[in-house]
């Protein structure tokens, strides 16, 4: 993340670091499609932008081999102690991490790509922060970044709607725009690639869908709302009687189960482009 970011609404505790490790298992396999669309291969050298605690930078790490290299790039020093931590006990040698800003740290020599996940959503100006990127990234180098779009006009993600899985999400979304989140920054990639004087984007469209009792999207967006719950309290979105963390999981999967419910979540949408020869 750059410094050019609003407050992040979601805590930075340990415990929000343990739940975006989770949140990183569900998304890995659409990640993963996408950096391999957009050509990541072995032996490049990869900037992770907003790094984390370093789940991206970790599948990049693999799918570069060790010939290649990984850095990422955040500017929470806490969640990459963490990111260091966790890549040591994997035994990678190919990452490293460094806690700055993307438009001002001091980082050697061009990437052959620059990639990021759910980062350019919490920036002011997300074409500003793509420009700054590319220019980290050589001519002819790869650009790839993911985004959630939570569009506020969407009122069910479910079959049948009503579901305690809908009106948790619409609560999630409230807490994103009252905290000046870019909520359609997914859809917003297109446009903002072009901003930033990148070729437009071939954009991807994935979202986490599924249901019965084993779906382990209900535990996901039980997370969420537990990491927010602070700030929905703060911002009047929910009170704590009304959220009833201790059992939400159970309840969302439990009110799934009991209406034979179909949910998904808003979609996951990727864009990539190569950096012009200039």
């Amino acid at each position: 993340m750059t410094q050019t970011a609003p407050t992040y609404p979601l805590a930075g505790s340990k415990t929000e670091h343990e739940r975006l490790t989770r949140q990183a298992a569900l998304l890995e396999a659409m990640t993963e499609r996408l950096l391999r669309d957009a050509g990541l291969e072995a032996g490049m050298r990869v900037l992770d932008v907003g790094s984390g605690v370093g789940d991206v930078a970790f599948l990049a790490a693999e799918l570069v081999g060790r010939h290649g290299s990984v850095v990422g790039i955040d500017i929470h020093g806490h969640a990459l102690d963490a990111a260091r931590q966790r890549a040591e006990l994997l035994g990678l040698r190919n990452v490293t991490f460094i806690e700055g800003d993307v438009h001002s740290a001091a980082l050697d020599g061009a990437f052959d790509a620059a990639i990021g996940r759910l980062v350019l959503a919490y920036v002011d100006d997300p074409a500003v922060a793509l420009r700054a990127i590319a220019r980290r990234v050589r001519p002819g180098g790869v650009l790839a970044f993911q985004e959630l779009d939570l569009d506020p006009g969407v009122h069910a993600w479910s079959l049948p709607e009503g579901t305690l899985w809908d009106q948790t999400g619409r609560r999630v979304i409230e807490t994103f725009a009252r905290a000046g989140t870019q909520l359609r920054m997914g859809r917003q990639l297109f446009a903002a690639f072009l901003a930033a004087s990148l070729p437009a984007p071939v954009m991807h469209e994935e979202a986490l869908v599924g249901g019965g009792a084993d779906f382990a999207g209900y535990a996901w967006l039980a997370d969420v709302a537990r990491s927010l719950a602070p700030l929905m309290r703060k911002l009047g979105v929910a009170s704590a009687e009304e959220l009833s963390l201790a059992r939400l999981a159970a309840r969302i999967r439990e009110d799934a189960v009991a209406r034979g419910a179909v949910v998904w979540s808003p979609p996951l949408i990727g864009a990539h482009a190569r950096r012009t020869q200039r």
